[in-house]
């Protein structure tokens, strides 16, 4: 019934306006509450929003870590060949710096042996009758026994049996006898086969045996089974597509290019992250986080890592300042460019134990020393998780959200009700005003109609 003028609806002929003065009524009892939990939502959802913002700008400082909180993000390395035309060289993160020598004297091949001619792949062999096939690979024999064959048949066959053995019909084109089974097997003299069969037609002829790759790395002589190989120089591999007329060289070279871009942009990253830190944490602007000392201590711990001795120090280089990074007094790192290409040149395995630890996959459930990415990723882990301080404050915050809405909703009904109440009272206050004035015209005629009232008498 809120918002009925309940006394000019009467009639009650009132001469004040009694809408506008309920209205005001229920005004006032309202601001006072709501305000209060409007205060409390805005600061509520502000402190959301900073607490998204801190999220977001760690999430990128924690790329910025992943680049350099592993061992093998180090492992940057340069390949120079001079036998590009027989070696190719690959090298993987287990790669160790270093030249090596190489000479190649033969490559591995397989077998590929063929049929004798056939004018047809369809039509059938031994006058229909059944063939009988022996394939022998590395001392095992596989016998195939066929029923209604043809060319095409024997190759499905040899093909479904796994032995290692590929066959394919070819056309040479050459006339009479162009249909050909090719047989062709895999790399390596273990992988020679021999095949027969009890068809005297189907005879077969070598053209190619199967062979192992034989060649010379620094000094010592290897034979394998394939052309690609990966066990003979750590970290590298190799597919030989050639021999060598001379010994060549095969160059693993350390590039430290790529770590320091890596550890400038790292250095980049967690200035940008301090500066967003004083923004969300300032007291004078109203920063979303300004009182929150769980937060405060979590830049804190940031910057304690970034600017302290590795929690795994190496023999020369211990800690940012010790390669050229410092901090200055606006909080911010800053490095001494030269510095740092000295410590990247001359300890390049202390620049790699102190920011990872010398180890690969951290994970934030390991207490172990990190080093300084390390370290800094698994805080920043911690944090954001699921069960992390920034999650669980972002979840109790908004479940409060939803409380602080209920009241709001709980003082709309309420001031409904009140509104309701203050009409009721304003129509029984008129009842009582129009009661009196009927009492007061009811004297005065009665006053009026009495004998010593009457004036012209």
């Amino acid at each position: 019934m809120a918002g009925i003028d309940y006394i000019n609806a009467l009639g009650a002929g009132a001469s004040f306006d009694t809408k506008s003065i309920v209205e005001a009524l229920v005004q006032a009892e309202r601001t006072s509450a709501e305000s209060q939990i409007q205060r409390k939502l805005a600061a509520s959802e502000s402190k959301i929003s900073g607490l998204g913002n801190a999220v977001s700008i760690l999430d990128i400082l924690k790329q910025g870590a992943e680049l350099l909180n592993d061992a093998r993000d180090f492992n940057t390395l340069d390949v120079q060949n001079t036998s590009q035309g027989a070696v190719v060289a690959t090298a993987t993160n287990n790669a160790r710096a270093g030249t090596n020598s190489i000479a190649v004297t033969s490559l591995a091949k397989e077998q590929r042996t063929i049929s004798a001619g056939f004018d047809t792949d369809t039509g059938a062999l031994n006058n229909g009758g059944s063939v009988s096939i022996d394939i022998t690979v590395n001392g095992a024999t596989e016998t195939l026994s066929l029923e209604d064959v043809n060319l095409t048949s024997v190759a499905t066959a040899i093909n479904d049996a796994g032995l290692g053995v590929s066959a394919e019909i070819i056309n040479t084109g050459t006339g009479s006898g162009s249909y050909r089974l090719q047989l062709v097997g895999e790399e390596g003299s273990s992988n020679a086969f021999t095949i027969s069969s009890d068809f005297a037609g189907l005879t077969f002829n070598t053209i190619q045996s199967a062979s192992d790759a034989e060649l010379n790395v620094n000094g010592v002589d290897f034979v394998r089974s394939t052309n690609q190989i990966s066990d003979i120089i750590q970290g590298v591999s190799l597919s030989l597509t050639g021999t060598t007329d001379q010994t060549a060289t095969i160059a693993i070279n350390r590039d430290t290019s790529q770590a320091k871009e890596n550890i400038l942009g790292f250095v980049a990253m967690y200035n940008e992250a301090t500066t967003e830190f004083k923004t969300l944490t300032d007291s004078e602007s109203d920063g979303p986080l300004r009182g929150d000392t769980i937060f405060r201590s979590i830049v804190t711990e940031l910057r304690s890592i970034m600017i302290s001795e590795s929690s795994s120090p190496g023999e020369n280089i211990t800690s940012l300042s010790s390669m050229g990074i410092s901090i200055d007094r606006y909080g911010q790192l800053v490095f001494d460019e030269a510095k740092l290409d000295v410590a990247l040149n001359d300890s390049y395995d202390d620049v790699i134990k102190i920011f990872s630890a010398n180890i690969n996959d951290q994970s934030r459930f390991n207490n172990n020393p990190a080093g300084i990415a390390g370290d800094i990723k698994s805080l920043i882990e911690r944090a954001t998780a699921s069960d992390g301080y920034l999650s669980t404050a972002e979840a109790s915050l908004t479940e409060r959200n939803i409380g602080y809405e209920q009241d709001l909703k709980d003082l709309d009904e309420r001031m409904a009700r009140v509104e309701e109440r203050y009409n009721r009272q304003f129509l029984a206050m008129q009842t009582i005003i129009e009661e009196m004035n009927s009492t007061k015209e009811s004297l005065i005629a009665s006053f009026e109609n009495l004998p010593f009232s009457n004036r012209n008498n």
